[in-house]
């Protein structure tokens, strides 16, 4: 085993040796040897090529591969392949097979259309597990174990035996079907269960039915999802125990996902994830929502995550402009990445990702993508020498994220004017912005005390919950939570109480309704009525405070009464009696803050600097420049902007040697690494 060295950094890319000749495989790695890459990622998207007919295992050809990386120093990160599973499992298990919503068996003509689930498909799966794992557990070019290959995303099987698991699930959540009658609101619409047998997935139709109903059965899908990772880590810890694991699952998968949030330390050693902010950086909300998935996947994680695909090419488009692979890697440097693998190293010439170009073109020769990793690869050795990186991230402001908050915003959108994710990202584009590291973090088991905790969009609130968020306000956090927040329990039933719920005396406020500014029609027709949106031009409502006015760009503003809290700034423009938008209430040693509308980056930005004191980091960085202070006296500053930059800055570069005496200019894309003098 080659062990991961803390203080190192990895310059790598994903590798797939059995599409192409082993003649080819020596001279391959000789070129990623060459530009000084360092790991290999192996092994992902192949069963077959490891078990091609039932219990004929054929390893040599990795064993090949593997020697091959060691005699060269490259460490490798070793996928276990469960998906997509093979066709030959398919067609002696047809009950792993994707049931769509009509019922309708879907043949494996796609990738990842196995249901993890079946216990057929978990005895092959776990078995391939124990095979690999015992079998390279104390290689020498080893460095860790992959769970799998973006587990998260996929279909949902509505097959009878989904449905099957699913009524055993429901009678270990809720023992007796009166307790299920209550929790899914059984008297409303005569829907009432007389046995656990009567329950039925949501077929047949678009309509997923009742939120109670729908919020379980997405439940049970992502525990599953989260039972099947934590199987194989444990096979995987039984026959290789010491050796490191981790996964670039995708939990933000919409047509799938699990709850990440709240397993994290069950399934991986440390956070792994896909880098894909997009091939134009001119996108600054790619960028943002990649960084955000990087600080997703890490959680409350002290250790430093891999960037296990690092895209460098687009399904139809060549590639980032050039210098902009650099800037991605040195940005997430500054959120705790210690890995960078390449996504992919040859361009596929067949299969569903032919397009999706890699450092090599079809033909097997280097592009100008190769050069500019292997640059990356060179100046990573400088960060080492300077002991900068891993950079261990110092997070002071927390957003809490959750899959089921996801899952009540996307189900009910008629209500929900905007996602619990699209609330999320905006409040982490606020830390963004401001250059301050931000943690994501589980409502139902916050592990560190924060200066700042933001609740964004937060529909669900449990009792579990709300008293987490009692003790980050006892601790002295400043607490704010935005519009469409706590308006459900754990059943996603609407609180009975005043909103928001579980907290309302916490907040100091009652919920008293709310206003859509520019429309008062549903998104959906009722009853086959035509309905045109009215356009209120006359409501323009805003939020003003001390003069200054801001506009929220959403539809939808809440009605505030105070009960103990004070405003903070109040609505313009609208007809209601209560003009609170802003309210903040002491509670504990802290502060609780009610912003009345859903969470954007500029109010929440207004809020953490005249509220909480939490200034931007560097004010005199134009936008578009991202920055931390690293040990020692350096800076490292990093351009994602498409056009030069200039702030004052005094410092030795360490790129250049070349002394910095009040001015800095960036060129687009450019980063900079100074040392005070």
């Amino acid at each position: 085993m080659k062990p991961i060295d803390a203080k190192a950094l990895y310059i790598g890319t994903n590798y797939h040796p059995h599409d192409w000749p082993q003649t080819r495989w020596a001279h391959d790695l000789d070129m990623m040897a060459q530009r000084g890459f360092t790991v290999v990622r192996l092994g992902h998207l192949c069963w077959d090529s490891f078990e091609p007919e039932e219990g004929k295992f054929t390893f040599e050809w990795m064993d090949q591969v593997m020697d091959l990386c060691h005699q060269r120093g490259i460490g490798v990160f070793l996928d276990i392949p469960t998906r997509p599973a093979p066709t030959w499992l398919h067609k002696k298990f047809p009950s792993i097979d994707i049931v769509d919503r009509n019922g309708v068996r879907q043949n494996a003509h796609f990738r990842y259309m196995e249901d993890v689930g079946d216990p057929h498909f978990r005895e092959y799966a776990y078995r391939l597990a124990a095979v690999m794992a015992k079998r390279y557990a104390s290689h020498p070019a080893l460095m860790a174990f992959g769970l799998c290959n973006e587990l998260g995303s996929g279909f949902i099987s509505y097959s009878p035996t989904a449905r099957e698991r699913f009524v055993v699930w429901l009678k270990e959540k809720y023992r007796t079907v009166e307790e299920l009658n209550f929790a899914w609101a059984g008297h409303r619409w005569s829907r009432k269960l007389q046995a656990f047998e009567q329950v039925d997935l949501p077929m047949g139709s678009q309509v997923v039915g009742a939120p109670e109903r729908y919020l379980d059965m997405r439940r049970f899908f992502s525990q599953e999802l989260v039972d099947y990772m934590a199987g194989l880590k444990d096979t995987v810890n039984q026959f290789a125990p010491g050796v490191p694991v981790s996964s670039n699952h995708w939990a933000e998968n919409p047509e799938v996902g699990f709850d990440y949030n709240h397993n994290w330390r069950r399934l991986t050693d440390f956070s792994g994830q896909g880098f894909y902010p997009g091939i134009n950086p001119e996108d600054e909300k790619g960028i943002i929502g990649a960084v955000f998935c990087n600080v997703h996947r890490a959680v409350e994680n002290p250790l430093p995550d891999w960037n296990l695909e690092f895209q460098v090419g687009g399904n139809g488009g060549y590639s980032c402009p050039p210098k902009t692979m650099r800037m991605y890697a040195y940005l997430t440097y500054l959120y705790g990445s210690q890995a960078i693998l390449a996504w992919t190293w040859r361009s596929m010439l067949g299969g569903e990702e032919q397009y999706l170009f890699g450092l090599l073109d079809h033909d097997g020769e280097p592009s100008w993508k190769l050069d500019e990793f292997a640059q990356i690869s060179q100046e990573a050795k400088l960060l080492e020498e300077n002991h900068l990186f891993p950079r261990k991230r110092q997070p002071e402001i927390a957003v809490a994220y959750s899959f089921e908050d996801l899952l009540i915003s996307e189900y009910a959108k008629d209500y929900y004017a905007v996602s619990h994710r699209d609330q999320a990202v905006e409040a982490f584009t606020a830390a963004y912005r401001l250059n301050r590291d931000c943690a994501l973090v589980d409502l139902r088991g916050i592990e560190n005390q924060y200066r700042v905790l933001i609740l964004p969009g937060n529909a669900e609130i449990t009792q579990e919950m709300a008293d987490s968020i009692r003790k980050q306000l006892e601790g002295g956090a400043t607490v704010i939570m935005t519009a469409f927040s706590a308006k459900v329990n754990e059943y996603n039933q609407v609180f009975d109480t005043s909103l928001p719920g579980r907290l309302s005396d916490v907040f100091g406020i009652k919920v008293r309704g709310f206003d859509r500014a520019i429309t008062h029609v549903s998104q959906v027709n009722v009853g086959s009525l035509e309905k045109s949106p009215l356009e209120l031009r006359r409501k323009k409502v805003t939020i003003e405070k001390d003069g200054e006015t801001w506009q929220s760009q959403v539809n939808y503003h809440e009605f505030l009464e105070l009960t103990t809290a004070q405003s903070l700034a109040d609505y313009q423009g609208t007809d209601s009696p209560y003009t609170t938008a802003v309210s903040c209430n002491a509670y504990g040693k802290g502060k609780a803050i009610y912003v009345g509308v859903p969470a954007e980056d500029g109010l929440i930005r207004t809020v953490l600097e005249k509220v909480c004191g939490i200034l931007p980091a560097f004010p005199e960085l134009p936008k578009g420049v991202v920055a931390r202070s690293l040990e020692g006296g350096k800076t490292l500053y990093v351009n994602t902007r498409p056009e030069e930059v200039a702030f004052p800055a005094k410092g030795r570069s360490l790129f250049t040697g070349e002394t910095c005496q009040g001015e800095v200019r960036l060129p687009a894309y450019e980063v900079e690494l100074l040392e005070q003098e």
